[in-house]
């Protein structure tokens, strides 16, 4: 690289140095700018003050130094590293990786420039060539942490899942406490479903990085998919302390209250998360469940007319109404409500089962033993159906089929003691047809629940 001849020019680069290190970047700029009038063509002027200016964040003005640069030193790999840099920064990706090519091209080992290659192509989603650019990084530079870290990633992208949690094992081997290795590392574990060694990444993160509320609402998802569900909420509520408006931790910490039935405490918190985002569709849906099973009927149906206006083909919000509707003895609406869910979502079967019991309170039988059908056709195992359906074969006389679905209910579920009091009923009363009331149970709300991870870094 030339130097730089004349005590002037020399106290100017200097100068702009010690006050580029300082973080004094405008004043530097200003420093390199008066050596560059005393030497307008000495390329590492130019390479200097297009670095000032990235740190700047001034990415174009970055660009036309490098290019200067280059233009007064044509085999200068570093000026078009960080002329590719800037690119990066500014979007322009396909130009980032001609400048990257070009200086691979004058120096075929510069990891670097591979490296930031792979970023660009990560950038325009063309993953196996980020791959093979992070690989030949890592090639030359084996313990380049970073480089293990975004191959990793990458990996991610690509479903190479196993492969990713080797590359973050490598970054935490080169850098032990690298939190963002073990978060991503972590997250992969939670999505291949191995929860033990998720939740021992989700503690080193905490370890080292005790704020960081995103690794708290993961470990609260973990903990709550794996029923500790007040181990959860503890999880929860440290994200929450440390990010208030994080309203996926304020919906996720309803679904945990809502598990153990703290049913109040859960509608607070899916309140809490509508206040911060109130389009969100899954929350008013989990909390009108809320409210259903906390027996506030007329809410839980607002709560459902909410998701249903955000989404109006969300099957299961139609489904929960009509119960709704049913609890409330409204069993037309009921009807209308089902078979909404059922168009938007013909294998529902929990809306099959629902729409069989409202057709039984409106004394249409043969119609309700279709829709059981229905139900058993998609799951045939969901043993309320069987029993519902000997309920209804019952009003209608015949015994043979009542005991014969009865039996069915009580193969899947031996202690089924409404079955067995039924059963034996018709046995003793074969022609007996009255309407038994007391038949209208809930076994379960259709719930459908989605935990989405806190992205990975």
């Amino acid at each position: 690289m030339s130097r730089i001849s004349g005590p002037e020019a020399e106290l100017y680069f200097q100068q702009g140095l010690q006050l580029s290190r300082a973080g004094a970047y405008e004043d530097a700029v200003t420093s390199f700018d008066q050596a560059l009038q005393l030497h307008p063509g000495l390329a590492k002027l130019w390479f200097f003050r297009g670095m000032a200016l990235c740190d700047l964040g001034r990415y174009t003005e970055a660009v036309a130094s490098f290019h200067q640069a280059i233009d007064f030193q044509a085999n200068y790999p570093e000026a078009l590293n960080n002329c590719g840099i800037a690119l990066f920064n500014l979007g322009s990706y396909e130009a980032a990786i001609a400048a990257y090519d070009q200086a691979l091209k004058q120096q075929p080992n510069y990891y670097q420039a591979w490296f930031n290659r792979g970023n660009a192509f990560d950038k325009l989603e063309c993953y196996q060539a980020a791959l093979e650019s992070y690989q030949r990084a890592l090639a030359i530079e084996p313990d380049y942490a970073k480089a293990w870290f975004n191959q990793g990633i990458t990996q991610g992208k690509l479903g190479q899942y196993e492969a990713a949690i080797a590359s973050y094992d490598q970054a935490i081997a080169f850098r032990p406490h690298y939190s963002n290795a073990w978060y991503n590392r972590a997250n992969v574990l939670y999505r291949l479903g191995l929860h033990q060694a998720a939740l021992e990444s989700y503690q080193r993160v905490i370890d080292i990085k005790p704020d960081w509320y995103g690794a708290w609402c993961n470990l609260g998802n973990l903990l709550h998919k794996l029923g500790r569900n007040p181990e959860a909420i503890a999880a929860y509520d440290r994200a929450l302390a440390l990010q208030p408006d994080l309203y996926q931790a304020w919906h996720t910490r309803g679904l945990a209250l809502d598990a153990i039935g703290h049913y109040p405490e859960a509608i607070a918190s899916y309140r809490q998360a509508l206040t911060l985002k109130p389009d969100l569709t899954t929350v008013w849906y989990h909390c009108g469940s809320a409210l259903h099973k906390a027996g506030e009927y007329e809410t839980a149906i607002a709560h459902y007319e909410a998701a249903i206006k955000l989404e109006p083909r969300f099957a299961r919000a139609w489904a929960n109404r009509g119960t709704t509707f049913r609890k409330l003895a409204q069993y037309a609406e009921a009807l209308l409500n089902y078979d909404k869910a059922v168009q938007a979502q013909p294998n529902l079967y929990e809306a099959w089962y629902g729409r069989g019991i409202a057709l039984n309170h409106l004394g249409r039988n043969e119609a309700a033993i279709e829709s059981y059908d229905r139900a058993l056709a998609i799951n045939a195992e969901f043993y309320p159906a069987w029993y519902s359906r000997g309920v209804a074969f019952d009003h209608l006389g015949n015994a043979t089929a009542a005991i014969a679905s009865y039996d069915e209910a009580l193969r899947l579920q031996p202690n089924f003691p409404e079955a067995v009091s039924r059963r034996n009923l018709a046995l003793k009363q074969p022609n007996r047809v009255e309407l038994d009331r007391d038949r209208d149970k809930d076994f379960g709300l259709p719930t459908g629940s989605n935990i989405s991870l806190v992205d990975p870094c």
